[in-house]
């Protein structure tokens, strides 16, 4: 096979790889979005007025705010923001590797909903000014809603602070 040939054919492979990624667009699928706001139709509506200003209505990322829900949203370890904030084009071991040189990130590792619970409902929203300024159920409605807008099966009568630490966000990854 010619260089030529191999050149093409490689192209061909990027061209189709890329396409692939494209096909699913960030945020919470159209399913998994009008569901949520069914189930949890306090938690749409706090996400709405607190959330989807900065991450999307649908959970996708704005700017330099990470998408929350949807494929690769919630990754285990933080992002580096100077690299890009779609998790699906970070690796695990790069995540690791930038926990020393991203600076104090009050943000630790997304395995349960207790460990997103405890960031959100601290940190957030912004600005810093409001971050907390919530009251313990409207963070739970929320983390609910942006489960299930993410696609994951939360446990009946949703998480709260009973059962979040047995709710394994990595198993929907």
């Amino acid at each position: 096979m010619s260089l030529r040939c191999k050149l093409t054919w490689g192209l061909c492979l990027i061209s189709l790889a890329a396409a692939a990624c494209a096909s699913t667009p960030p945020g919470a699928s159209d399913a998994n979005f009008a569901k949520a706001k069914k189930e949890n139709a306090p938690g749409a509506e706090l996400f709405e007025k607190e959330c989807a200003g900065c991450h999307g209505k649908k959970g996708e990322g704005m700017a330099s705010n990470p998408g929350i829900m949807g494929p690769g949203a919630l990754p285990l370890y933080k992002r580096d923001p100077a690299t890009s904030t779609n998790p699906a084009l970070q690796q695990q071991a790069q995540y690791r590797s930038n926990e020393q040189t991203m600076g104090d990130d009050p943000r630790k590792e997304f395995r349960t909903a207790l460990d997103l619970f405890n960031y959100v409902s601290t940190q957030m929203p912004l600005p810093k000014s409001k971050a907390g300024s919530l009251t313990p159920d409207q963070y739970w409605q929320i983390i609910n809603f942006m489960l299930v807008s993410h696609g994951m099966n939360v446990p009946q009568g949703g998480v709260n602070a009973s059962n979040a630490a047995s709710v394994d966000l990595q198993a929907a990854q």
